[in-house]
């Protein structure tokens, strides 16, 4: 098993906007028919829980092994709608990260 997860970390003030898009690539790929992943975002600080410098949403995606995972993505990629939704996200970000992770079994 394969987990896809991705951090996005706003620029000032558009946290708002990148949950919106991020929720509009959720839907774009529920419209492919593929797995639309899951969206998380920080519980606020609360006492006794240290809350360090943390992405203002994380998507999180898994898949059966990598070759599924790539199928996805060329799909994804080859997608108009769903490049115009990822493009509009890369204006709102300082920073974001994907990163994939094997289930240890």
């Amino acid at each position: 098993m394969i987990l896809v997860h991705q951090r996005y970390f706003a620029k000032p003030g558009l946290r708002e906007k990148v949950l919106e898009t991020r929720v509009a690539a959720s839907r774009r790929l529920a419209a492919l028919g593929v797995p639309t992943g899951r969206i998380w975002v920080p519980v606020p600080p609360e006492a006794g829980v240290a809350q360090p410098a943390v992405p203002d949403a994380i998507w999180e995606c898994t898949y059966a092994d990598l070759a599924e995972r790539e199928q996805i993505r060329t799909l994804q990629e080859g997608d108009l709608e769903f490049a115009a939704i990822r493009a509009r996200q890369g204006t709102q970000l300082v920073q974001w990260r994907r990163e994939h992770y094997r289930l240890l079994e």
